[in-house]
């Protein structure tokens, strides 16, 4: 096996698009965190709030194999609209949840407008996945490493891993170039589209004038 295949096997697991999107948020949080200049203990109650409600994406996976009694092993492997359907309502929820803890505690609107966001690219994912395996990995893995650019130019090299997640998906015959270039395609769109909103009419990097 040449070196590019095994980078390319390897990279899914690596850069899996679930800890793509729960790093890129984590970071977000601690982005925020110091532009509003909060003590330390302030942080570790936000992190700590993520982590609580990340638990609700599991939710529909759990119940999932407890009704139906499937092998959870079995069932992940390969391309399964139903599993794509069951983790982008997973995340549905867990947005929900955090805008929710978010807005409540009044943390700052950084968070809430990046869950409007990652609401908003589930939306196709699931609508789309039974009729077309459009790629989740590259949605969710463009999801948060885009929020982050738009959010402050210095954390562009995140791209790169959505980026090549793109020619991944090919690479290894998971997806056709129309399902992983047309997942970016939606992603992007949608992620700029929003932040234009949020940033009343603009994609100007200014983290604190983000509303929804």
């Amino acid at each position: 096996m040449s070196l590019l295949s095994q980078a390319m096997t390897y990279y899914p697991y690596v850069f899996h698009p679930i800890t793509v999107l729960g790093v890129g948020i984590l970071v977000l949080i601690h982005h925020e965190w110091t532009r509003q200049d909060g003590d330390q203990s302030v942080l570790w109650r936000r992190v700590g709030g993520f982590l609580g409600v990340g638990l609700l994406a599991l939710i529909p996976t759990v119940a999932y194999f407890g009704i139906t009694g499937a092998n959870p092993i079995q069932s992940t492997m390969g391309n399964s609209w139903r599993m794509d359907a069951l983790v982008a309502v997973g995340l549905f929820i867990a947005g929900v949840g955090m805008w929710y803890l978010w807005r409540h505690f009044d943390w700052g609107q950084l968070i809430p407008g990046a869950m409007v966001v990652l609401i908003a690219v589930t939306i196709p994912y699931i609508a789309l996945s039974p009729f077309w395996n459009v790629s989740g990995h590259v949605i969710i893995s463009l999801m948060p490493a885009l929020y982050l650019a738009l959010v402050d130019r210095k954390f562009w090299p995140f791209l790169a891993i959505p980026i090549v997640m793109v020619y991944n998906r090919i690479f290894l015959d998971a997806h056709t170039w129309a399902q992983s270039i047309g997942g970016f395609v939606i992603a992007a769109a949608i992620i700029l589209g929003l932040y234009w909103l949020q940033t009343d009419g603009s994609l100007r990097s200014e983290p604190e004038s983000t509303t929804l």
